[in-house]
């Protein structure tokens, strides 16, 4: 049997302007409306995204400058997967205790990686002092999703 070796359809979008958080939602949404997910899926989707947007605005900046912002849309035939990068001042995330319940999200403020990670399918932080930080959010389709939307 021969593995397909399916590349995904890509969308990059670049910002030195953190003003187009909701140019980032639209698009978010567009992009998992025409792949077939649920209401409740896209809501989820575009909240870890915004999140994810929102942290790299309010923790990026580099000192005497801007940092870049770049969104990647990664479209899969079973799955999203958005990435957030930023180039600021990056962080050591190695120690850092990212909550998995809503229980433990009882703070108003630092509590948007555990946001995204509930939100998500999957989840994962990197950073490095210095370089910047990247938020990958991974959002799959469910099956019962594809039979409907390939029945139209």
């Amino acid at each position: 049997m021969k593995i397909k070796n399916i590349q995904p359809e890509q969308v990059f979008i670049r910002f030195k302007n953190p003003r187009y958080l909701r140019v980032i939602r639209d698009n978010t949404e567009v992009i998992a409306r025409r792949m077939g997910f649920e209401e409740d899926q896209i809501f989820e989707l575009a909240m870890a995204v915004d999140e994810a947007y929102t942290n790299a605005i309010e923790h990026s900046g580099r000192v005497g400058g801007e940092s870049e912002l770049e969104i990647g849309y990664l479209i899969y035939e079973n799955r999203l997967e958005v990435s957030v990068k930023d180039s600021g001042c990056g962080f050591d995330c190695a120690h850092m205790e990212i909550p998995k319940t809503l229980k433990s999200l009882h703070s108003s403020r630092g509590r948007g990686l555990g946001l995204i990670r509930i939100l998500s399918d999957g989840f994962e932080l990197k950073s490095k002092p210095g370089v910047g930080t990247t938020i990958l959010i991974t959002k799959y389709l469910q099956l019962r999703q594809k039979i409907r939307t390939a029945m139209g």
